[in-house]
């Protein structure tokens, strides 16, 4: 993961603009105020997988700034 992707999850955390929306048995659900509007960041419990509605994960497939942001949050509790 670049230093880039790490520094602009921090400033997501710091600015704390990522909320959890829906936690279920087996998905969480954040939205993150991304630059380019909100994004959701879906962690999915069974597949052990992230997923993020934004064009670096989805076009890209690889992990962003908004996956990051919710890592950490979910590291936290």
């Amino acid at each position: 993961m670049s230093s880039i992707v790490e520094s602009k999850a921090a400033k997501l955390l710091q600015e704390k603009k990522i909320r959890k929306e829906v936690e279920t048995e087996k998905r969480t659900h954040f939205v993150v105020e991304g630059t380019s509007g909100e994004h959701s960041v879906i962690f999915d419990k069974v597949k052990k997988e992230w997923n993020c509605d934004c064009s670096y994960n989805t076009l890209k497939g690889k992990t962003c700034s908004h996956i990051v942001a919710a890592q950490a949050i979910m590291a936290r509790t």
